[in-house]
């Protein structure tokens, strides 16, 4: 069984009825443990709205839902209609008769309950289903998205469970509208469990938490940006000085290291060098975590990179950013460009853009965007992480008569070009915040953006409005928005060549050591 770090054994379980665990919340509860003890267990009072993009995804995940039923034919047994307290017993009577597709089914077993989108009749057993809206399989290709596992693996157990359905196998209709099954007993190629065993453990772990026989933490990670309770958990992450401050340091490494670091003043305090071994964190790794912990405890020393970056203006520089919808198959809607020529006084700065309203004039959009990123062979293009290549691969698969897979090579390679993350900012350098995102940099730096809530998913939600509506304040938005994330490129650019190049911090800081000297 799974149990979260920090743990607080013996407490006695609530006298209150238990209440219930779901598909849902073990889903949320694989993403974190702290938004499933939230959800259950804290006041609703203490949650951030709604982000704009995750209504969105609900809207489109109940058009599609909506879609996907309708195809299902009239051979259908439709419980949604049939209030709660009735529609176990309905639910039952309609798989003892036989029926073909169940929707809008309701499974109740101890304190397990689940409402699966679909069950059907397939060779004789009943199955458990559910219809999302994106792809239904992990990176791999072949794995099931980990959170789609837990929730149709938790119906299929209680299917099996109750004695009315198959616990063997359960699918995912995706985006593509196409059953996608997976057998619940195999192991996946990646984590080395299976699905049922990974829902065993979830479910035990959703009790232990809902039971306070532990005490789920939270943990600074990207999943916080969109989630309600991120206000409530950074508040407690910052007055716990907790480990996962430091930038690149989840949850399983602060579980790793909470023998000899539970906070990042205990973490700043490890030596860098023949330091306590550490399972699953390697001394290198162990050093960087130590080295960042360090300055994000003496912020006023500044950031530094901890090698030469061998980066340098070039006279023309084209700082590159891409948005895409993943509500419309990754439509790539916008290329933006910020190019700048010239390194003195004279220097010219413009922002260019190639627009794609929708599907149909994707092509031209990317075609007109390639060749403006080409036609200067010696321009420095920098992007901030592998989105802007990743994405490029998929436009030139979509698109062979644009560019080669080769031409998309030569144009994201060295010294062609330059992936500011991961070519420099992450492997070379340290900075006194705990985030290397691109927004966190650049506002260190001294930029900001200038629209108050600058996000990408935000950026997603007002293109879906702006091609319903064509406001041309939506559009105004967009470009702006885009525009500033590739200054932001340019900023970070001569940022990261401005840095001093020097060796970690020492700890104690001087000052704290003088005043010991002193009190002595």
């Amino acid at each position: 069984m799974l149990i979260p770090e920090n743990a607080t054994q013996g407490m006695s379980s609530p006298a209150q009825p238990l209440l219930p665990i779901t598909g849902s919340a073990l889903a949320d509860l694989y993403a974190c443990e702290r938004r499933f003890h939230n959800d259950l267990l804290a006041d609703p009072a203490d949650r951030d709205p709604v982000n704009g993009f995750v209504e969105l995804l609900w809207r489109n995940g109940s058009r599609h839902e909506a879609e996907i039923i309708a195809q299902l034919g009239s051979d259908v047994v439709d419980l949604r209609a049939v209030p709660h307290a009735g529609r176990m017993n309905a639910t039952l009577a309609a798989l003892s008769a036989g029926a073909r597709v169940v929707v809008g089914a309701r499974l109740e077993l101890g304190d397990r309950f689940g409402m699966p989108d679909l069950i059907v009749l397939e060779d004789g057993a009943h199955y458990a289903g559910d219809i999302k809206s994106g792809t239904p399989f992990a990176a791999n290709g072949t794995d099931a998205k980990s959170a789609y596992a837990a929730q149709i693996g938790f119906y299929a157990g209680l299917l099996a469970d109750l004695g009315v359905g198959s616990g063997d196998r359960a699918f995912v209709i995706g985006d593509d509208g196409v059953p996608a099954w997976f057998d619940l007993g195999v192991t996946a190629s990646r984590g080395g469990r299976s699905i049922a065993r990974m829902v065993e453990e979830l479910t035990d772990l959703a009790r232990v938490i809902r039971d306070g026989a532990v005490l789920a933490t939270p943990a600074a990670s990207a999943a916080c940006g969109m989630c309600v309770w991120k206000s409530t958990c950074s508040a407690m992450l910052y007055a716990a000085d907790d480990p996962t401050l430091v930038a690149g340091l989840g949850r399983a490494a602060r579980s790793a290291l909470a023998p000899v670091a539970r906070t990042v003043a205990e973490l700043a305090a490890l030596p860098l060098t023949d330091g306590p071994k550490v399972k699953g964190v390697g001394p290198e790794r162990m050093a960087t975590f130590v080295e960042r912990a360090r300055l994000l405890h003496q912020p006023d020393a500044g950031a530094y990179a901890t090698r030469p970056l061998g980066l340098e203006r070039r006279h023309h520089e084209l700082h590159l950013d891409l948005e895409t919808d993943p509500t419309n198959g990754n439509l790539v809607y916008l290329h933006g460009i910020h190019e700048r020529i010239g390194t003195g006084p004279d220097a010219v700065e413009r922002y260019v853009h190639f627009l794609a309203p929708d599907r149909e004039s994707e092509r031209n959009a990317f075609a007109d965007a390639w060749a403006y990123l080409t036609a200067d062979p010696t321009a420095l293009v920098t992007t901030y992480s592998a989105f802007e290549r990743t994405t490029y691969r998929l436009l030139q698969r979509r698109y062979p008569e644009i560019a080669s897979e080769a031409d998309v090579e030569e144009l994201f390679r060295s010294p062609r070009s330059v992936d500011l993350y991961f070519d420099a900012v992450f492997p070379a350098t340290v900075w006194p915040i705990g985030s290397m995102g691109l927004k966190a940099v650049a506002r260190h730096l001294g930029f900001d953006w200038r629209d108050k809530a600058p996000s990408g998913a935000g950026s997603i939600g007002w293109f879906v409005e702006w091609q319903e509506t064509r406001d041309p304040a939506l559009l105004k938005r967009i470009l702006e928005y885009n525009a500033d994330d590739c200054i932001a490129s340019s900023v970070v650019l001569d940022g990261l060549i401005a840095l001093p190049v020097r060796g970690p911090l020492d700890w104690p800081p001087a000052a704290a050591a003088t005043d010991r000297e002193r009190e002595r």
